[in-house]
């Protein structure tokens, strides 16, 4: 179906990319808050290293969401 429209499946799946790292920060910080909740979770909740780095890597998302979009059209979606 995509063949036939006449849209190029690569610049098709770098949208799709870049549209999936936008929508991550918003599925991964609700996971975030409900893993850490104790009276949630009970003891399998996260600890203080887990929390750390699971904090540490939603900032790491939050620069890619803001940096992918800029990237891809800067780039002219990798075309240069």
């Amino acid at each position: 179906m995509v063949i036939a429209t006449g849209i190029d499946p690569v610049q098709l799946t770098e949208y799709a990319v870049v549209l999936s790292v936008i929508a991550l920060p918003l599925t991964f910080l609700p996971i975030l808050l409900v893993a850490r909740d104790r009276t949630l979770m009970g003891e399998h909740a996260n600890g203080l290293l887990a929390n750390t780095l699971g904090w540490l890597y939603f900032v790491v998302i939050c620069v890619l969401t803001v940096t992918a979009p800029i990237l891809l059209l800067a780039t002219n979606a990798g075309g240069g």
